[in-house]
């Protein structure tokens, strides 16, 4: 089986090497569980592989991203350079509608060569849509239309609750390919970030609840330590 390695300290390992490859993945949480982060550092790591990425962000514009991600990962000094490059590539399309986001990502795949695709949020795109029915549709086309592309995806998803006991699912936990959710568990007087692979089709991975720390050079994920 092909896989991508995410660059991320310790998911790799939990995923027995890295995401099966072509495959859409939800990175699903709550507010300030890192779910941003995340994913920029997979496009990140992979543009500093080699691998043209897309970030595309459906809130921040570039700037702000490049910026915030600058003072997220200090010691990633070679964001710009990158951009500049057209390894990564960050665009925030001028309205958020499923037909732009497809239309960018295969502009993306066929003039730059983009391997890995990130899309800052999908429920940015699910707000969109007035009538349910009308999402449930676009999303199954959109995800099929991914399945024919050569690149590997990775959305975010927004929970409703950073309390993992409540988190409730949805549609897209039952049609993407993988979920990863990310907490921010309250621990008494902090907060401790942890992680879980929930679903990954195709492949085995650990099951494990594990802590994670979002750190100057990049996330780590503490593998075989408890959250306490």
């Amino acid at each position: 089986m092909d896989r991508v390695k995410t660059g991320i300290s310790g998911l790799d390992e939990m995923l027995n090497g890295g995401i099966p490859a072509r495959r859409h993945i939800a990175i699903f949480g709550g507010p300030g569980s890192g779910k941003t982060s995340f994913c920029f550092e997979f496009a990140y790591r992979g543009a500093k592989a080699g691998e043209p990425s897309l970030y595309l962000s459906l809130e921040e514009t570039d700037d702000d991203i490049i910026e915030n991600m600058k003072n997220t990962f200090p010691m990633l000094t070679d964001i710009s350079e990158l951009v500049k490059s057209k390894l990564l590539k960050i665009v925030k399309p001028d309205k958020i509608d499923m037909d732009k986001i497809a239309e960018v990502v295969e502009n993306a795949i066929t003039d730059d060569g983009v391997k890995r695709v990130v899309i800052d949020s999908a429920t940015m795109v699910r707000m969109s849509f007035v009538k349910e029915i009308e999402y449930r549709q676009t999303l199954f086309e959109f995800l099929s239309l991914l399945r024919n592309l050569d690149c590997t995806t990775l959305t975010t998803l927004e929970a409703t609750t950073s309390k993992k006991e409540d988190m409730v699912f949805d549609l897209e936990h039952f049609v993407m390919d993988g979920i990863i959710s990310v907490y921010n568990l309250d621990r008494g007087d902090r907060r401790i970030r942890a992680l879980e692979i929930y679903k990954m089709r195709g492949t085995d991975h650990s099951r494990d609840l594990v802590p994670f720390k979002v750190t100057p050079s990049g996330i780590k994920v503490y593998v075989g330590e408890k959250v306490f």
